[in-house]
């Protein structure tokens, strides 16, 4: 009863409210339906059901680690919401993972290897799509968490211990795909029909017998190696902090078309511009301490499910990750890398693909017969 008289007293005020005010109220409710329409509610709750169990042995163990793999759960869980995979397809996906994170763990005591295994890794990220079309998003949740998982757990550890380190955390990581696979396996054993015997329904890959229409992906393929490689030794040979940004931002420019690269290029750059001066701002503001920086992480990960505009997205991550550095303690400058590695990747990733988009123009007219 209270509450809808609270409510008619609300309606009330805005009915009664000056034409200035209802401009406002307007301004203000056109704002929140559009935030509202822009967050994925349902992979939000599902992404923070399959972190919660990582959450508690975060807060019960005291181990950060914990945390930093938590990459890998949100991850699969996109894997298996994008590219629908299967239960047994889960499994597949997280011991790649921890495979992967172990060949780039030994690569980086060698520079020139790691310059290699990475740009074969991104390489492998795109040939998937030669099955279909849905499973790029497979290959892409496949290279993210092995290269920044590879990268943030090397720093500050001996070339000499690379190798045991990455052991170390394999257990952490294999355990992080646990929770997505438990969630996979209840879903799926709901939807088994019954003239379907268990063993043929949980022999499956992928819930879907068609994957998509198959992509052109060798122009593709040919341009995240360069542009991978290239920002990879660029990375090794400066000694530049934080290289996978770098890296990734020029992976992620690939996007199979000259076109696609260009509107994925400005919308990178804009994003960076936007969050990490704003991510520097907002640092300054809250508590210095880890448990805030922790939330700004599990934030930073939540935005790869939950915000669907790619250019809010990438911008509210780049302004958790100036956040989490400010936070910490580091100095703005710390932060402010963040947007010089996106750029310089972005960069990168948008020069190789449009020259690798010319050459091979050229070839095809080439080949083409001349008629008279």
């Amino acid at each position: 009863m209270s509450k809808s008289r609270s409510d008619e007293q609300s309606v009330n005020r805005i009915t009664d409210a000056s034409p200035t005010q209802k401009s406002r109220y307007a301004v203000v409710g056109s704002a929140v339906s559009r935030i509202g329409a822009a967050i994925d509610s349902k992979a939000l709750v599902r992404t923070l059901t399959a972190l919660f169990p990582l959450i508690v042995l975060a807060l019960v163990s005291g181990q950060t680690k914990w945390l930093l793999v938590s990459l890998v759960t949100v991850s699969t869980a996109i894997a298996v919401d994008r590219s629908h995979l299967a239960p047994l397809g889960v499994i597949s996906h997280g011991i790649t993972i921890g495979a992967g994170f172990l060949v780039l763990m030994a690569s980086l005591a060698y520079p020139p290897l790691f310059v290699v295994a990475t740009a074969l890794m991104a390489m492998g990220s795109i040939l998937v799509t030669a099955r279909g079309s849905e499973l790029r998003s497979l290959g892409r949740y496949t290279f993210i968490p092995v290269l920044y998982l590879a990268c943030e757990s090397a720093e500050g550890v001996r070339q000499s211990a690379l190798i045991h380190r990455g052991f170390e955390l394999l257990a952490f990581v294999l355990t992080a795909f646990l929770p997505v696979l438990l969630i996979s396996s209840i879903n799926h054993y709901r939807e088994r029909r019954p003239e379907v015997s268990y063993l043929a329904h949980y022999a499956k890959w992928s819930k879907r017998s068609e994957r998509g229409d198959r992509v052109p992906y060798v122009e593709a393929m040919i341009a995240i190696a360069l542009a991978v490689g290239l920002a990879a030794a660029l990375v090794e040979w400066r000694h530049i902090e934080r290289g996978q940004w770098m890296i990734w931002s020029a992976a992620s420019v690939v996007t199979g078309s000259a076109a696609s690269a260009r509107v994925k290029f400005r919308n990178r750059i804009a994003g960076a511009i936007v969050g990490v001066p704003a991510g520097i701002f907002v640092g300054l503001l809250v508590p210095h301490d880890y448990f805030v920086r922790d939330l700004v992480i599990l934030a930073a990960l939540l935005t790869l499910v939950c915000i669907r505009p790619y250019v809010m997205a990438f911008g509210t991550r780049c302004a958790c990750a100036a956040m989490a550095f400010v936070v910490a303690g580091q100095s703005w400058t710390f932060a402010s890398e963040r947007l010089i590695n996106v750029a310089a990747g972005s960069a990168t990733g948008l020069l190789i693909t449009l020259a690798v988009h010319v050459i091979a123009r050229r070839i095809e007219c080439s080949r083409k017969p001349v008629s008279f």
